[in-house]
């Protein structure tokens, strides 16, 4: 048995649909699972299994059959308010392939970030014409626009900008929700992008291309122009979390017990600097 592990994010208080593509191990091609197979909800947080069930070709209970090989589960984020597993054992023609997905469900503020953070990563939308695929149309094959990240990608990154954040001495576990954004949103926003970037430039290394032949050469350098991209906001970030981090210090506070005639008294009270009382007293009742 081999699988594949997906990823999705739902906001709160809607109904999510989880669409599983299942393929012929043998040509890759969609097919419906070849004889009885299993459907799992998993609570992650303590393996518990929600909803488990048989389902067959044609679905089941859950798991609805929508076409060849695409099968469906709804998910009722008003009842599944944490982190999930989805778990799908199909049986195919030979072997049993698991297709997971991991999701969970967040708050509208998780979105409204995302949006942010697409506006400063992915703010130009991609097009792609597959002319092979509809060279027996009349006239041009229509454009396909998207974008570079899905929400899932943004959130995941969001969350691993504010984890940079939170490792920084004073340690904190600030976490989206209570992430004081209207202040310090550029912060978080530099720490996401960072990790966006960071997985970006790890992309390109498979991706990039340098070739030369008889004196023609094409060179595609992503991973060069992006770490000089991720240094320069690195840099500014840095500068930026250390204050912001040290609104988190403890204060904390000095206690000493006098005890009249003491050396260690004496020498408490010489070392102090001058106005050292004035100052703690007008500190303490200011």
């Amino acid at each position: 048995m081999y699988s594949i592990t997906d990823f999705n994010i739902f906001r709160n208080g809607e109904q999510g649909i989880l669409t599983t593509f299942v393929r012929d191990p043998h040509n890759n091609q969609l097919a419906d699972v070849y004889a009885t197979s299993k459907f799992e909800l998993v609570d992650i947080s303590n393996d518990q299994i929600l909803l488990s069930e048989n389902f067959s070709p044609d679905g089941g209970t859950y798991v609805t059959h929508q076409s060849r090989g695409v099968y469906q589960v709804e998910i009722d984020t008003t009842v599944y308010k944490k982190e999930y597993l989805l778990a799908l054992s199909c049986v195919m023609d030979g072997e049993t392939v698991g297709y997971n997905t991991y999701f969970k469900s967040v708050s509208s503020k998780h979105f409204k970030y995302a949006a942010i953070l697409r506006g400063y990563v992915d703010k130009a939308q991609k097009s792609m014409a597959d002319y092979i695929e509809n060279m027996d149309r009349e006239g041009e094959a229509p454009l396909k626009l998207f974008f570079g990240y899905a929400d899932a990608n943004l959130i995941f990154y969001l969350e691993r900008g504010l984890q940079y954040i939170n490792f920084i001495p004073p340690y904190t576990v600030l976490n989206i929700d209570l992430f004081p954004f209207n202040h310090n949103g550029a912060i978080l926003i530099d720490a996401a992008t960072i990790a966006a970037l960071e997985a970006q430039g790890i992309f390109s290394i498979d991706s990039d291309y340098d070739y030369s032949l008889g004196g023609n050469s094409m060179v595609i350098d992503h991973y060069t122009k992006l770490s000089n991209a991720v240094a320069a906001i690195v840099e500014r970030f840095q500068k930026a979390v250390v204050p912001f981090k040290n609104q988190y210090l403890t204060k904390g506070f000095l206690l000493h017990q006098f005890m009249p005639g003491g050396v260690r008294d004496m020498r408490f009270l010489t070392a102090l600097p001058s106005g050292f009382w004035s100052r703690m007293l007008s500190g303490s009742w200011g």
